[in-house]
C-alpha cells in the first residue's frame, strides 16, 4: 500500500540505508497520481493532514534548483512530478467542493495554485540557468548540457478548468478568482470571457437573492461586459448572446434583450439553447404587455423541452392574464402531473446557474490529457 510510502520510516535497516522522510512520501504519491492509480494517490493525499501537506510543499519549493525533466541523481525532482501534485491538489479540492467540505477544498485548491505558479516560475529559472550553461559547452563538453524543463499544463487552461469546474458545481464565489486570472492571462479569449461572465453571472443571481441591489448591480454589469466581449470575439458564440440577453430582461431593458434573444433562438444549436431563448423571449413579450406572443413562446419553449417545469408555469401565467384562470388551470395541472414522473430530464432553467453544459468536463479533460496523458 502506499501508506507505507507515507510513514517516516520505521524500518533502518543494518545497512545504514537511511530512512524515507515525510517529503520523500509526499512526492511518492504524486508520482503514483500521475500513473494509472490516481485514485489510489487522492486517497492516500486525502489522509495527510493539512499541516503535514504545508510543510511538504514549502521543502519542495526549497529544492528548486534541484529540478529536472529527467532526473539522473538520486536528489534530483522529476518537474513532471511537480506538475502531477499540482493536479493532484486541483482534484483533492474538486472533489471536497463537491462533497460540500469547503475548508479541505479551499487548502487543497489553494496548494494546488500555490505549486502551480511556483513551479511555472521554476521552468523559466531552469531555462535561464540551461542558455547560460550552453555558453560553456565549447569549452567543458556537452556533458553539461541536459534536457530542458517544459510545462505541460496550460496557464489559461488550468485556471479556465478550475473556474468551470467550480462553477459547476454550484461555488461561484470559489470559481470566481480562477476565472479572473484566466481572463487576466487571455482577455481575446471568447471562452474565458464567457466562462467568467458566467460566473459574474451566477454570483449577481445569487446576491439578488439577498438583496444586495448595489452588488447585484455591479456583478450584472460585468457579466454584461464579459458577455459583449466574447461576441465581439466570437460572432457564433450563441451562449453568450442568449446570456446577454438575459442579464438585459433582468435589468428591465427588454427593448435591448429581445434582438439578442430572438437572435440567440435563430441560431441555437441544441433543443436547450432554443427553449432557454424562447423561455426569455416570452418573458420579454409578457413584460413588452403582449400575452398572446408571450404565451406562443412559452408553448413553443415547452415544445423545445417537454419536461419543462418553468415553461409550463410560464405558460400557465400567460394564459391567465390573457384569458383569465380556466384557461390556465390545466396547464397547472399538467405541470404537476409531470413533477411526479420519475424519468423527466432536468429543466436547464433550474441548471442555467452552473454554467454552459460541458464547458467544465472539456476542459478538465484538456488539462488532464496534456499533462498526465488521460
Amino acid at each position: 500500500m502506499l501508506l507505507i510510502f507515507l510513514l517516516v520510516a520505521v524500518r533502518t535497516p543494518a545497512t545504514g540505508q537511511q530512512r524515507e522522510t515525510p517529503f520523500q512520501g509526499y512526492l511518492a504519491v504524486a508520482s503514483v497520481y500521475a500513473s494509472a492509480n490516481h485514485a489510489s494517490a487522492l486517497d492516500e493525499i486525502g489522509k495527510w493532514p493539512l499541516p503535514a501537506i504545508d510543510a511538504a510543499v514549502a521543502e519542495l519549493r526549497g529544492k528548486e534548483r534541484q529540478l529536472r525533466a529527467a532526473p539522473s541523481a538520486p536528489d534530483e525532482i522529476a518537474f513532471g512530478t511537480v506538475e502531477a501534485a499540482v493536479l493532484m491538489h486541483a482534484e483533492a479540492g474538486l472533489l471536497a467542493l463537491q462533497a460540500s467540505r469547503k475548508a479541505e477544498a479551499e487548502a487543497h485548491l489553494r496548494t494546488s495554485t500555490t505549486l502551480f505558479e511556483w513551479s511555472r516560475r521554476a521552468a523559466v529559472t531552469a531555462r535561464n540557468y540551461a542558455t547560460m550553461r550552453r555558453s560553456l559547452v565549447e569549452r567543458h563538453g556537452p556533458a553539461l548540457l541536459r534536457p530542458e524543463i517544459r510545462e505541460r499544463i496550460g496557464f489559461v487552461d488550468y485556471y479556465q478548468a478550475l473556474a468551470a469546474a467550480a462553477l459547476g458545481m454550484g461555488f461561484p464565489e470559489t470559481a470566481r478568482p480562477f476565472a479572473a486570472r484566466a481572463r487576466q492571462a487571455a482577455p481575446l479569449d471568447a471562452q474565458v470571457q464567457l466562462v467568467f461572465g458566467c460566473v459574474a453571472e451566477t454570483l449577481a443571481l445569487d446576491a439578488a437573492v439577498r438583496g444586495r441591489e448595489s452588488e447585484t448591480l455591479q456583478l450584472q454589469e460585468e457579466a454584461g461586459r464579459a458577455m459583449l466581449d466574447a461576441l465581439a470575439l466570437d460572432s457564433t458564440l450563441h451562449e453568450a448572446r442568449l446570456r446577454l440577453g438575459r442579464l438585459l430582461v433582468e435589468r428591465g431593458a427588454v427593448v435591448q434583450a429581445e434582438p439578442f434573444l430572438d437572435a440567440a433562438e435563430r441560431a441555437a444549436t441544441d433543443e436547450r439553447q432554443r427553449y432557454l431563448a424562447r423561455l426569455l423571449l416570452g418573458r420579454v413579450a409578457q413584460r413588452r404587455g403582449r400575452p398572446d406572443e408571450a404565451a406562443r413562446f412559452c408553448a413553443a419553449a415547452l415544445e423545445a423541452w417537454p419536461d419543462s417545469q418553468a415553461a409550463r408555469l410560464a405558460l400557465a401565467q400567460a394564459l391567465e392574464k390573457q384569458y383569465g384562470p380556466a384557461a390556465a388551470r390545466p396547464v397547472v395541472a399538467a405541470t404537476l402531473s409531470a413533477s411526479r414522473r420519475p424519468d423527466r430530464k432536468e429543466d436547464p432553467w433550474s441548471l442555467y446557474p452552473f454554467g454552459p453544459p460541458g464547458t467544465a468536463k472539456e476542459a478538465l479533460a484538456r488539462v488532464w490529457q496534456s499533462a498526465l496523458n488521460r
